[in-house]
């Protein structure tokens, strides 16, 4: 295909000479020239390089406020930055496009953006924005641009002092912005400012559409109240609040809060929940040990020596509930069962000499156990009367 600029430059071209011809003619006129004769001067003009006679056409036909058109604008902006590698009067020609023509964000970003700054170059496209964001007329357009901007200094300049200012101008304009909210989220955080953090994910909160999002924010914001402010019943209240029916494991800061508030109860109803959701044998047992453990202080010895049993079974090198099976047993001074748990010890440590050791306190338990039987025994034949 040939193009305006090549056929205006053949020198057998009455085409060309003719728009030349007719340009430097109409270029000291006040009618000036049509518009097509603007772009086909422009296009010639640009083809040989000629850029002073180009920039003095561009320039007079911008100072025409009734025939100036966007693509003057974007012309000039392009050969500033493109030919002359001036990106500052490229960004200035830029703003006074998004001024003069109200220029909305999607034409920027799919026009403007794509014919001045070239691919790849993002720094040149944020010194663009910087200069524009202001100028929008509607404020989404504002917002939009500014998302833009902060992701530029964020994900392709990498500028720190740049990507915070940019939030706090898209936060300033849009203060419950997702994007602005969960930066700073992560800005507080590193400075240790847990208030702040604790308001922004409330703000998470109320803006969130899908319910994932919701549980997740709510998760976060009991775990800052419970470890980083150590206010576990606010923790508690969160969870109770927004988390109830959330598929995200929640049971660990659940129980710490109930912990840290002595909530023996309310430990116990979150190891209940989580034994519903384990399969593997050891995971259960370490349950219900913490629950006999949680029994055992609340002073429920029988529920208490249930879940030792029961851990004892699901890992049987698991020693400590047994331990705890006889504790209990001790307590109810029930004396066979504590013989038959040591027996049961002593069957499962692995340490030869403390196996040893078991089976011989097994061995005079039962002893001591024979002899207070025979005594007993002795005592009430003493007792008979006499025929």
């Amino acid at each position: 295909m040939t193009t305006t600029a090549d056929s205006a430059a053949s020198s057998n071209s009455p085409d060309g000479a003719s728009i030349v011809a007719r340009a430097v003619a109409a270029l000291d006129t006040e009618k000036g020239l049509a518009p097509e004769q603007q772009d086909a001067l422009l296009d010639l003009l640009e083809y040989w390089e000629a850029w002073s006679p180009y920039f003095r056409v561009l320039k007079r036909m911008l100072l025409d406020t009734k025939r100036r058109r966007s693509d003057d604008y974007l012309r000039l902006a392009r050969a500033q930055n493109r030919l002359l590698e001036d990106i500052n009067s490229a960004a200035e020609t830029c703003r006074h496009l998004v001024t003069e023509m109200a220029l909305p964000w999607s034409r920027m970003r799919d026009e403007v953006l794509p014919r001045v700054v070239e691919a790849g170059d993002f720094a040149t496209e944020a010194r663009i924005l910087e200069a524009v964001c202001p100028q929008f007329r509607d404020a989404t357009d504002n917002v939009e641009c500014l998302e833009r901007l902060c992701f530029l200094y964020e994900k392709k300049v990498h500028n720190e002092t740049r990507l915070a200012t940019s939030y706090e101008r898209l936060l300033a304009a849009d203060p419950l912005n997702m994007k602005a909210l969960r930066y700073f989220k992560l800005v507080y955080a590193q400075c240790n400012e847990w208030n702040e953090v604790v308001s922004i994910l409330r703000k998470i909160m109320s803006r969130v559409k899908r319910p994932q999002e919701l549980f997740r924010a709510a998760q976060e914001l009991a775990g800052v109240y419970l470890y980083q402010l150590d206010q576990a019943d606010r923790a508690v209240r969160v969870l109770q609040e927004h988390c109830a029916d959330s598929p995200l494991d929640t049971s660990t800061i659940a129980y710490d809060a109930y912990q840290r508030l002595g909530d023996a109860d309310g430990c116990l109803r979150v190891l209940r929940q989580c034994v519903l959701t384990v399969n593997d044998d050891v995971s259960r047992a370490i349950l219900h040990f913490k629950m006999g453990v949680l029994h055992e202080q609340l002073g429920q010895r029988d529920p208490a020596y249930d879940c030792f049993l029961k851990a004892s079974r699901l890992w049987t090198t698991f020693l400590d509930p047994v331990e705890g099976a006889i504790s209990i047993s001790i307590a109810r001074k029930d004396w066979p069962a504590v013989l038959q748990h040591i027996a049961d010890m002593s069957d499962r440590v692995q340490d030869g000499e403390l196996a040893s050791q078991l089976r011989q306190a097994a061995q005079r338990l039962e002893t001591g156990l024979e002899s207070v039987a025979q005594g007993a025994q002795a005592g009430n034949s003493a007792r008979r009367p006499q025929k």
